[in-house]
């Protein structure tokens, strides 16, 4: 599905991901954990092209291209396979939540206004916010602009959703019901490559986790792989400060 080969971003002198290797399977969930800084959101940003990285090979859904030498058609056609829902919502403040789901189906697929209302209704629906279609962003709640973002992405029916820390802006009690419609979406077999420090959520979900540090992947692994057994004195060092909910029997 997805294949990334010695990807490179630097910003000024500041080399931020430095040779990054990862490979994603049809259906699977990828959580990518490490340090704030360590390159991950960064590497989402490079895959939709919100930057543009200096180096590397990216295949999806078959389709190459040189990230170095991309063209704006390729682009194009590469983000019209991926969506992306942000930490910070990016909903148009302007628009209703009707008409933020529908931007991305009338602008990006050339999908007719009355049937992108019919697939943003839907998708709405399946989220929880059928009474909030009208409503614009700042009438809503952190998790409700949050449900807006995925149902946004859900409605473009991308090869895969990239989740930037989908609940590090919001309120603790509203990080559960987010993760939970999170799971809900992983159970339509989505593909998901999912920036996060919800370790439950990485336990439960996650087909891999990739741990990162210093814009390079150290280990990676199935979650009792990791969490359970990690092999790198860095890998221990970062998952040394979390509390797990886990038995012991889990890693067995």
């Amino acid at each position: 599905m997805i294949n990334v080969n010695g990807l490179k971003k630097a910003f000024g002198k500041n080399q931020v991901l430095k040779g990054v290797d990862v490979f994603v399977q049809e259906g699977e969930v990828v959580v990518l954990l490490g340090p704030s800084g360590s390159g991950k959101t960064t590497l989402l940003r490079c895959l939709n092209f919100l930057e543009k990285a200096d180096e590397g090979i990216l295949t999806l859904d078959g389709q190459a291209v040189n990230l170095k030498k991309v063209s704006s058609r390729e682009i194009l056609t590469m983000r019209r396979k991926t969506a992306m829902v942000f930490q910070n919502y990016d909903l148009f403040i302007n628009k209703n939540v009707l008409e933020n789901v529908m931007e991305g189906l009338i602008v990006a697929r050339k999908v007719p206004k009355a049937e992108a209302a019919k697939i943003a209704g839907d998708i709405l629906h399946k989220v929880g916010l059928t009474e909030k279609l009208t409503s614009k962003p700042f009438q809503l709640s952190g998790g409700q602009q949050q449900r807006v973002g995925i149902a946004r992405a859900l409605a473009l029916n991308p090869k895969v959703i990239l989740f930037d820390e989908p609940t590090s802006a919001l309120d603790p009690e509203m990080v559960t019901d987010i993760l939970e419609l999170m799971k809900s979406v992983v159970k339509l077999g989505v593909t998901m490559i999912v920036v996060t420090h919800e370790m439950e959520f990485a336990f439960d979900v996650a087909s891999r986790v990739i741990f990162m540090d210093n814009g390079e992947v150290v280990e990676q692994g199935t979650p009792k792989q990791v969490f359970g057994n990690p092999q790198k004195e860095r890998t221990k060092q970062f998952l040394s400060r979390f509390t797990y909910t886990k038995q012991p029997e889990y890693f067995l």
